[in-house]
């Protein structure tokens, strides 16, 4: 009867968090929101409760014991305007303290950009660059076989045009297996840290509230299907929900799908086409503009490889970013057994 309260509470949760307040471009640092996983990318962002690979430094640092030996990953994401973002991590178990600790850094580059100035709208003939960089310490630590908890101590940079800013801040996060079948919640708090100043400009960080589920759908030794969801309270945005599927075989295979659903008007079909008045050109192709049909944004695909014996993982995800395009995303993986 507990766990089903548990679950209900849940599935309140859900139903809830997608009509909150729209408070988007009201924090600064927004790489930090970006994913760092190619598996937790294709199931939506959805990761909280599986937390099983090194990505887990980034999405919820108690999921460190769930890693019984060390691991190091590396993700590379070919994001959109031609943004370069890269990750790279490393976990080390410390079975005697029935406790881990990581490190991760992320890093940011937009490459050089055109100066321009209302005087030179052209450009000016000078060129500025803009990058961001995380450096976190992680310790997480069992509070009992079921129960974990961990956190990230966070140092932040960011520089623009010779600007440039230095912030701390935290994660914490907590894994709890129900012992319901196999239901795992998951709860994380991202980015929390006092307001920093750039130039002249108060700005807080873009903190993040986190809580998801997984569930093992089907599992035969052979076949393996993993469901997860996940509600987010954004600082700076509105509440959303992320949901994702894991498809398995043999533990070496892996397809993957997922999708962030948040306010936007269209969840899954949208209609933008525009009605005319009669006396319009009805062969002006201009005034003709349509773009009805299935909403792909936030849609995400994946798949992965794993080759057990050396301790080698190899993901991919695509992402549908809107009228942003396309993004893809890598990701490599090691483990020291």
């Amino acid at each position: 009867m507990k766990n089903k309260l548990i679950l209900a509470i849940f599935l309140m949760l859900l139903t809830s968090v997608s009509f909150g307040q729209d408070k988007a471009g009201t924090a600064g640092m927004t790489f930090l929101k970006m994913d760092v996983s190619a598996r937790a990318t294709a199931l939506g962002g959805s990761f909280i409760g599986l937390s099983d690979d090194a990505s887990c430094l980034y999405y919820n640092p108690s999921g460190l014991m769930n890693l019984k030996n060390m691991e190091f990953v590396a993700s590379y994401n070919m994001y959109a305007a031609d943004i370069q973002y890269s990750f790279a991590g490393g976990t080390y178990p410390i079975p005697m303290l029935n406790a881990a600790a990581g490190v991760q850094v992320a890093y940011l580059s937009t490459g050089e950009m055109d100066e321009t100035t209302p005087l030179y709208p052209d450009g000016t003939g000078r060129t500025f660059g803009a990058s961001d960089m995380m450096l976190g310490l992680t310790y997480a630590q069992m509070l009992t076989p079921k129960f974990f908890v961990g956190g990230t101590l966070k140092f932040i940079t960011e520089s623009l045009a010779g600007e440039s800013v230095f912030v701390a801040a935290g994660d914490v996060g907590t894994y709890y297996n129900t012992g319901w079948k196999s239901l795992v919640f998951g709860m994380s708090i991202r980015h929390f840290g006092s307001n920093f100043t750039y130039i002249d400009e108060d700005t807080p960080l873009p903190m993040l509230f986190v809580f998801g589920a997984s569930y093992t759908a089907m599992d035969d030794e052979v076949n393996k299907l993993v469901v997860l969801c996940e509600a987010a309270h954004p600082s700076d945005n509105a509440e959303y929900i992320t949901i994702g599927c894991e498809y398995s075989y043999n533990d070496m295979f892996f397809a993957r799908v997922g999708r962030k659903i948040d306010n936007d008007e269209y969840w899954f079909m949208k209609d933008d086409s525009v009605d005319f008045p009669d006396n319009a050109d009805p062969d002006d192709e201009e005034l003709n503009y349509s773009d009805s049909g299935i909403n792909w944004m936030g849609t995400s695909l994946g798949l992965g490889f794993k080759m057990n014996s050396a301790g080698l993982k190899v993901d991919y995800a695509w992402k549908h970013m809107g009228y942003l395009g396309m993004t893809h995303m890598i990701t490599l993986g090691y483990e020291i057994k």
